[in-house]
Order: structure tokens, then C-alpha cells, then sequence
């Protein structure tokens, strides 16, 4: 391979966002080895709480309007970029405040009603600005993706999370606190919406079109917004099914390892993730074109992409346990069932997001994701409280495993009765069978030879 094939394979934009991805999540997957080294086990336990409820409280704050936002991009009402970008703003805006309203309420009943461990009034709030603040970074991303503009993309996704890497780190090393964390990214998040603003409007351009409200555009955007929020909720409830029990029933201890295993199996996501990003604007383009055609045009395309998952998967449960005793400290201890169980569930996540992209297609069909996690988490509560208090965490790995397979099938139903034939039906049945064998077969080499 010469040095033009090389050049022209890292501008491809697949390995442009899997380089940006790795990079991140590198450094995301060091943050935690590294704190665990600082804190004591009560202060580890509540950041790697912290860092998972950061995460899935994105899509509650923003009305999970970065959907709406990649929808409308290249419509009618995206053709003036700048007045698209406030008006999402104003809409994540909206779910901001609100949710912020409900949690203070809430904190009057029992500020610590939902984990044992996080304030509600003081910690849970603070979430909610960090979250909205870094909506800002996360749109203008969304932008830099939607143009096609990869070298924009890669340099400032790169550039923003290892600011904040580095500014959570330290933070760590000097307070010894994982409320400290929190400070120091909030004032970073702020720092950063100025950046935002300012390269995309002047200052005072934003804050004169930021006061203006267009009604019509805001209502267009919550009203698809609001087909998907139910999706987000229910996604986080079911997200954090698993951590809730374990707060509530197990010792702080076991949620550290949890939650360490449960970054370790993540590593897919790296992935699948990168390889849906590159695939979802092309299927959106063709679908422009096309109509549902464009899905047996994308067949290829589904093909490869469920197969690298697998081939990740398979190469993630092999490799990565070597790599988990010689990051983290040694009060934090490593189970392989439960690892496996959990890069399973990442992996079946495949799944989930190919039918969820069909259903994103139309704003008339978009609402029926909300049905995934609905019924999976409806599933997820009871289960998960059982096979936590009889299993401990890997009874939680499990209950969150099937609540992943049962959200893919809703979606496969729902995907089938609206492209009147069985989309993917072969594929995923081996996809799905091929992983669960291979997971078996690990586990038991595993379980007689002691590998890890």
C-alpha cells in the first residue's frame, strides 16, 4: 500500500470518526484506572456514578433535539444554519429547566430519592448545567458532521475532550474529590460555549438572534422532539436500572466494580458508534433519493458493519481483560462473567440502532422508538431488582442484556410492519447466535482454565 492509498483511506470519513473515537474514548477509558489510583472507594464509586449519569442525561436535557437538529439540517427549515442552531438551543434550553424544576421538587420528598449517594439539590442540578452547557460543543459537532467538514470535526472533538481529560484529572489529583470533578468540568463547559459561540456567531450577533424566538421553527422542533424524548427516557431509566439496584441493594464496592467492568466492555461502542456515524448520513442521503429502496441499497453496507461489530466484539473479549489488572487498583476486582455479559449487551446495541435508524427516517414514524425501551425497561425494573439481590452485579449484567435484546426485537416488529417485508431478519438471527455462542464457548474456557 503506498502512501496515497493510506492517505486516501484516513480521509475516509469511517476512519476519520473511528480515530476521533478512540482517541476520546482512550482517554474517557483512562480517566477512571486513574481515579481509582486517587480515591477511596466511597469517592470512586460516586464518580463513576457521576460520569454514567452524565451520560445519560444528555438526551433528557437537550429533548433529545440533536435528532431533530440532524433531521432538518438539510430541509426547508435548515437552510439558515445560524437561526437552526439557536432555535435547538432554545429547545434544549427548555428540557434544561425544566428537568432541572422537577429534580429541586423532588429534592424536598428526599434529596436522595433516586441513588443513595447523589444529592439531588446539589449534585443532580449541577449535572443538568453541565449537560446543557456541553450541549453547545455536542450541536456544533452535529454541524461539522452534517457538512461533510471531517478535519473540523476531528480536531475539535479531539481538542475538547482532552480538555477535558486533563481538567478532570487534575482536579481528581488535587482534590481528592469526585464532587471536585464536577466543578472543575462545569466551569470548563462554560469556557467552552463561549469558544462555540463565538466561531459561530460573533458574541453579540448570538446574543441578539439568542433573544429573538421563532415560534414556528421552535414548536417544528419540539414537536419531533417530543415523538423522541419518551425514547430518551425510557433509555436512561433502563440505563440506569442496573446502577440504581446495586447503589441500593450492594455495597459501594460492588457498584466500583460494576461500573469498571461496565467501562471495559464499553470499548465496543467505540465502534459501533464510529461505523454509525459514517453509515447513518449516507442512509439519510439515500433515503432522500430513494425512499425505503435505499434500504436494500444499504444492504452491503448493514452487512459489513454487523460483521466488524462482531469481529470487535470477539477481539474485545479476548484482549481487554489482560489490559483491566494492570490500569486500575487492586481494591477494584474484575469478573469475566460479567464482562462478557456486558460487551454483550453493547454488541446486541447493533441492533437496536439499525432499526432505529430506519424509524428515524420519517417524523411519522420516529415516535414508535419510544416502544424499545418501553417495554424493555418496563421488563428491566422487576427483573433487574431480582436477579440483582439473588446474582449481585452479574444479575444486573444479565437483566441489563435481555432488556437489550428485548428493545431490538420491539424494533425489529415495529421496523417490519412499516417496510412490509422481514428487514434484516436473516442477519440478525445469525448475528444474535453467533454472539451468544461465542460468548459461551469464552466463558467456558474461562471458568476451567482460570484465564483471567
Amino acid at each position: 500500500m503506498n502512501f496515497n492509498s493510506i492517505k486516501l483511506l484516513l480521509l475516509k470519513p469511517v476512519v476519520i470518526y473511528l480515530l476521533a473515537d478512540i482517541l476520546v474514548k482512550g482517554m474517557q477509558f483512562l480517566l477512571m484506572p486513574s481515579a481509582s489510583h486517587l480515591l477511596s472507594i466511597q469517592e470512586y464509586g460516586k464518580l463513576t456514578l457521576f460520569l454514567a449519569l452524565l451520560t445519560a442525561l444528555v438526551p433528557m436535557v437537550s429533548l433529545s433535539s440533536e435528532s431533530a437538529y440532524s433531521i432538518f439540517y438539510n430541509q426547508e427549515l435548515g437552510k439558515n444554519k445560524k437561526r437552526l442552531f439557536i432555535n435547538s438551543i432554545h429547545v434544549a434550553g427548555t428540557g434544561f429547566i425544566g428537568f432541572t424544576l422537577v429534580t429541586i421538587l423532588l429534592s424536598f420528598i428526599d434529596d436522595y430519592l433516586l441513588f443513595n449517594i447523589v444529592s439531588l439539590k446539589y449534585q443532580m442540578t449541577k449535572m443538568f448545567l453541565i449537560v446543557f452547557f456541553e450541549y453547545f460543543v455536542n450541536l456544533y459537532l452535529l454541524s461539522c458532521r452534517l457538512s461533510f467538514d471531517k478535519t473540523k470535526y476531528f480536531f475539535w472533538f479531539i481538542f475538547y475532550f482532552a480538555m477535558k481529560f486533563i481538567v478532570g484529572l487534575t482536579s481528581i489529583y488535587v482534590f481528592k474529590s469526585s464532587d471536585a470533578y464536577l466543578n472543575s468540568i462545569l466551569v470548563l463547559n462554560l469556557v467552552f460555549v463561549f469558544i462555540i459561540v463565538s466561531r459561530f456567531f460573533k458574541l453579540t450577533e448570538f446574543f441578539k438572534e439568542v433573544f429573538y424566538f421563532d415560534k414556528k421553527s421552535y414548536i417544528r422542533i419540539v414537536k419531533y422532539s417530543t415523538i423522541i424524548l419518551p425514547v430518551s427516557i425510557f433509555s436512561v431509566v433502563n440505563s440506569m436500572v442496573d446502577k440504581a439496584y446495586i447503589t441500593s441493594l450492594l455495597p459501594v464496592q460492588e457498584l466500583a466494580n460494576y461500573t469498571s467492568i461496565f467501562l471495559l466492555a464499553g470499548a465496543i461502542q467505540i465502534v459501533i458508534l464510529a461505523m454509525n456515524k459514517a453509515y447513518m448520513p449516507k442512509l439519510l442521503k439515500l433515503y432522500s433519493q430513494y425512499g425505503y429502496v435505499s434500504l436494500e441499497k444499504m444492504r452491503k453496507n448493514t452487512k459489513s458493519l454487523m460483521v466488524t461489530n462482531y469481529l470487535v466484539f470477539l477481539s474485545c473479549i479476548v484482549v481487554l481483560p489482560f489490559i483491566f489488572k494492570l490500569i486500575y487498583s487492586d481494591n477494584i476486582e474484575f469478573s469475566y462473567d460479567v464482562y462478557v455479559v456486558l460487551s454483550l449487551s453493547f454488541l446486541f446495541n447493533t441492533l437496536y440502532i439499525l432499526y432505529t435508524n430506519v424509524l428515524s427516517l420519517e417524523e411519522t414514524t420516529a415516535k414508535y422508538k419510544m416502544f424499545g425501551f418501553l417495554f424493555a425497561t418496563l421488563v428491566n425494573i422487576p427483573l433487574s431488582y431480582f436477579l440483582t439481590l439473588r446474582y449481585g452485579i452479574l444479575g444486573s449484567a444479565t437483566s441489563t442484556l435481555l432488556s437489550c435484546i428485548f428493545a431490538a426485537f420491539i424494533l425489529y416488529a415495529l421496523v417490519n410492519a412499516k417496510v412490509k417485508q422481514h428487514y434484516l431478519l436473516k442477519e440478525s438471527i445469525g448475528f444474535l447466535v453467533s454472539a451468544c455462542m461465542t460468548a459461551a464457548i469464552v466463558v467456558y474456557l474461562n471458568t476451567h482454565l482460570v484465564i483471567f
